[in-house]
């Protein structure tokens, strides 16, 4: 038994290995490496391994563990200053999409619970995969980037009542629009006693737990504490999930949560790696041949679908329209929770496998999928907006009509947490200069503190001549994306040579080529913070600010000598 035990683990393991290693070369998540491995080994693939109560079981963990982070990472405060896009839109998204395939699904014949089951499966996306990919492409603060995170926050909290339903049939009990509902009262008391009684006494556990100093206690029980609440939630009559959610929400609100999701995050990350090597052993590729049409008619529920409900959405909401399709696209495909519906609501013969299985190859699918439409959401957004043009005549009108008494100014490309600092010193030196930002939440922070900022991608050559390049004394550039800086230098060289550009790279590494593009300073962050730091050493050493700066100086020139006189402090 032990041996047979070992020889699974070492399949899975190596499967996992291997299928993760492929598909992180290609670029894509590592979830679908999971779930690759489980479609391989697994019994509709090479047939290594089967689904056994041990693994679901650990599986089942990974889902607890997950509703857990989850809980931590709720906000109630964050929740309700972004209510309008998290509850409004959130709430539109989700129960339109859920109506409009559960309608259809008893249209074809089914019943009510699997039809609820499907349209939650549907509604949900991946929040794993569009927060990766977001903060890869640097949109993760972009208008269109927090209003896409605000839906995925509604549809993790939209889990909870289709879990319930999956939780009744599992106990045997005939789901009903008033069984679910006394569920869902029950999770709402619990939910503020868990805010009001237990918070206070969870926090002073755990603050001394940390007093302990003992790494080892501190996680043990801080895993009894998870996997307890969802022991306890089962005892009464609630989805164990729903449990684990409630414990990670009260320690969500003390001052040890990010402990708390450095030491509980491997576990996850291991048993949710687990949960999608199991899905994966239930998914029947066979289904592409032999049911082909019913395959693509869900990859179209899934993405254009899906897409089409979220613009209507955005619509209803007033959103532009660029930045209603460009959150369309980021959603537009299925989730981690999707699975869980779908398999759960399988095994407990909710969904048949004839409609279950083609469902979950195309949800499958779409999570691969995801990476790349998320990529491209911004060309997506302006192509099929069709306003590109439009757009960008309206952002070089406002550009124009803010720049147009400016002269001998300084165009300065990004109004960030540097940006600002560099509008502010401007400022203080009467020096006239206007600011371009494209990140929305960056913009409205420069706005509040009175700088003179302007919405524009600074990278476009009409925003550049826009803001005044020909008659522009100084380009200083503060965002950190390297390839529209490139394009940025390039549109300068040619519209006013003689204006030198200051650039601020992220490290030295991007220095070369930088200054090759035509900065003519770069000042890397990482240098100017560190050499900074060491001139500011040397004076508090009895060196004079002669000395001090001399051999600042020489230092500089020692770790660029190809770039001397390029390379700012």
């Amino acid at each position: 038994m032990a041996e047979a035990l070992l020889i699974q683990s070492l399949v899975v393991i190596l499967a996992s290995a291997c299928a993760v290693g492929l598909v992180t070369w290609i670029g894509l998540p590592a979830a679908i490496g999971y779930l690759l491995a489980g479609i391989v080994i697994g019994p509709h693939g090479l047939q290594l391994l089967t689904a056994s109560e041990e693994t679901r079981f650990l599986a089942e963990l990974g889902v607890l563990l997950l509703m857990f982070m989850i809980g931590i990472e709720f906000s109630l405060p964050e929740m309700i200053a972004a209510r309008t896009a998290v509850f409004g839109a959130g709430t539109l998204q989700v129960s339109v999409t859920l109506f409009m395939v559960a309608g259809g699904a008893v249209l074809l014949g089914m019943n009510w619970p699997a039809a609820i089951l499907l349209g939650g499966a549907v509604a949900m996306s991946s929040t794993a995969i569009a927060l990766k990919q977001l903060t890869d492409q640097s949109e993760i603060d972009s208008r269109h980037g927090r209003l896409a995170l605000a839906i995925l926050l509604f549809q993790d909290l939209a889990t909870l009542p289709f879990l319930t339903v999956v939780s009744l049939w599992q106990q045997g009990v005939e789901p009903n629009a008033l069984a679910v509902l006394y569920e869902l009262a029950v999770a709402a008391i619990a939910v503020g006693v868990a805010l009001l009684v237990s918070r206070p006494m969870f926090r002073v556990a755990l603050t001394w737990l940390g007093r302990t100093k003992s790494a080892d206690l501190f996680l043990l029980s801080v895993l009894l504490l998870a996997l307890g609440t969802a022991f306890v939630a089962r005892l009464a009559g609630l989805s164990p999930p729903i449990g684990a959610f409630l414990a990670g929400m009260v320690i969500g609100e003390s001052d040890l949560r990010h402990q708390v999701e450095e030491d509980i995050r491997p576990f996850r990350d291991v048993l949710m790696g687990l949960f999608f090597v199991t899905v994966g052993m239930e998914v029947d590729v066979s289904f592409i041949a032999a049911a082909p049409w019913a395959v693509l008619a869900w990859i179209m529920v899934f993405v254009p679908g899906k897409s089409l409900v979220t613009s209507l959405v955005a619509a209803v909401m007033r959103w532009p329209a660029q930045i209603g399709i460009r959150v369309a696209v980021i959603l537009a495909h299925g989730g981690e929770f999707g699975l869980l519906l779908i398999t759960q609501a399988m095994g407990t013969g909710i969904v048949p496998p004839d409609v279950g299985q083609p469902a979950l190859v195309a949800l499958v699918v779409t999570m691969g999928l995801a990476p790349v439409l998320i990529q491209w959401n911004g060309r997506i957004g302006l192509l099929i907006a069709g306003a590109g043009q439009r757009l960008t005549a309206a952002e070089e009108m406002a550009v124009r009509d803010q720049s147009r008494h400016l002269t001998d100014h300084v165009i300065l490309c990004g109004c960030g947490r540097i940006g600002r600092l560099v509008a502010a010193v401007l400022e203080a030196a009467r020096v006239p200069y206007i600011a371009i930002e494209l990140d929305f939440v960056q913009l409205e922070g420069a706005r509040q503190q009175g700088h003179n900022v302007a919405f524009g991608d600074a990278s476009r050559r009409g925003i550049l001549e826009a803001a005044g390049l020909a008659r522009a004394r100084l380009l200083v550039v503060t965002f950190d994306r390297h390839p529209q800086i490139e394009r940025l230098l390039h549109h300068a060289r040619q519209e006013n040579p003689s204006a030198p550009s200051i650039v601020s790279a992220k490290d030295d590494r991007d220095v070369s080529a930088l200054a090759t593009a035509g900065g003519s300073v770069v000042f890397p962050e990482n240098l100017a913070a560190g050499l900074a730091l060491g001139y500011q050493a040397l004076l508090f050493t009895h060196f004079s600010h002669e000395e001090a700066a001399s051999l600042i100086t020489a230092v500089r020139a020692k770790l660029n000598p190809e770039l001397r006189g390029r390379v700012g402090l």
